[in-house]
């Protein structure tokens, strides 16, 4: 990791243990990283569906027990049985309770239960593997390193106040490791202006929110004071959860990170690839090319022909084509302004100073890989390692 000063560039020395796959600071003092190393000894733990199942197991092991004995043996046949139909009913049906529509949207599912607390999260396939985070308080200088309680891979990063918020995603490639999209939202820090809980939150143990779905950005909106968190659609669990057992790619909370809560539903199961707020408070949206299908009883992506653009707008979603073009990378807006960034599948930037009405080619954009909003302006990286910094508009 370098820092630019001017036209110098400084080499910053980053933790060893890991390959750094995201950052952030939120000023020039505090920032993070996150990464992962693969080692060869395993750390798997049982997750809570082994807790739930403890009874069950325990009445196994004394009709086991009592085997010779038909009466007894045929009893605890009967209820483990009933425990687990029991069990199996109540955890697909108690946490409706927590869940209405949203009489805004048809897409959007508004939730009354928020677990924020401290867990853990293991995923079997994943054996072995370590997921980091360091903080520093002191540009950089020195950091401290602590692991992720998960082997999930650290998908986003970015601050929220004085935290810093990790998303995770279980496994978003094919390859030898199953598909898997799950993912957890953790948080660094004790700043409880708005979370009072996370006073007494714990960088050894930190406190975080099962989302049941692969994260795959963060985004923190001060327009309406939320946060957004996106990417996968559900992964439904046994037993099943109100996160797991709702509909949706876009799970917005508040500052406080407590209920209520809001699940937007995208089209489709494809995961939301980027997301952006207009300054009219619409929210864009690109989504990935692929989408997960059951394959010969594995779960594979289907190629999609395009990376498609979505606006929601009065509680509906609608495509968005700017011809030429038909696939897009990334949608960004500057906060505070009417304008916006959309980088094409091409390489190309699109930029709207309308919130989106009306679009234009940039001139002398050409091979852009990502785009990153930055103090009223735009940042694109270009070619191979050029960075590019462009002011809106106004700021000329």
């Amino acid at each position: 990791m370098h820092r630019f000063t001017g036209e110098r560039t400084t080499l910053i020395a980053t933790p060893p243990e890991f390959t750094i796959s995201h950052f952030y600071f939120r000023d020039q003092t505090h920032g993070a990283v996150v990464g992962v190393a693969q080692t060869p000894e395993p750390s798997l733990r049982q997750g809570s569906i082994g807790v739930a199942a403890l009874p069950l197991l325990l009445l196994l092991w004394l009709a086991w027990q009592h085997r010779h004995r038909p009466l007894v043996r045929s009893l605890f046949s009967g209820l483990s049985g009933l425990l687990l139909g029991g069990g199996l009913l109540v955890s697909c049906t108690g946490w409706q309770q927590y869940r209405t529509p949203d009489p805004t949207s048809p897409h959007a599912s508004l939730l009354s239960y928020s677990a924020l607390g401290p867990f853990s999260h293991i995923y079997s396939p994943n054996k072995g593997q370590k997921s980091f985070v360091a903080l520093t308080d002191n540009q950089g200088g020195s950091w401290e390193t602590q692991q992720l309680p998960t082997n999930f891979y650290p998908t986003a990063l970015t601050s929220m106040g004085r935290n810093f918020l990790v998303g995770t995603y279980a496994n978003a490639q094919e390859g030898p490791i199953a598909l898997h999209g799950d993912g957890d939202l953790f948080i660094y820090g004790t700043d409880a202006r708005h979370t009072p809980r996370l006073a007494n939150n714990s960088n050894q143990r930190p406190y975080g929110i099962s989302m049941s779905r692969g994260i795959t950005g963060l985004l923190v909106s001060a327009l309406d004071s939320a946060l957004y968190v996106f990417g996968s659609d559900r992964m439904p669990t046994l037993p099943n959860s109100v996160m797991s057992g709702t509909p949706g790619n876009i799970y917005v909370l508040p500052a406080t990170l407590q209920a209520p809560s809001r699940l937007i539903d995208t089209p489709d199961t494809v995961d939301v690839h980027s997301l952006s707020q207009a300054q009219t408070g619409e929210l864009w949206v690109t989504m990935a090319d692929r989408k997960p299908q059951l394959r010969d009883r594995n779960l594979v992506y289907a190629p999609l022909p395009t990376k498609r653009l979505l606006r929601f707008t009065a509680g509906k979603w609608q495509p968005v084509t700017v011809p030429p073009y038909t696939s897009f990378e990334q949608i960004a807006f500057v906060p505070g302004t009417s304008t916006g960034y959309l980088l094409a599948a091409t390489g190309e930037v699109l930029e709207t100073r309308t919130n989106g009405t009306e679009w234009h080619l940039l001139a002398g954009s050409r091979a852009i890989r990502k785009l990153h909003p930055w103090q009223r302006g735009i940042t694109w990286l270009q070619g191979e390692n050029q960075l590019v910094f462009y002011p809106t508009p106004t700021q000329k």
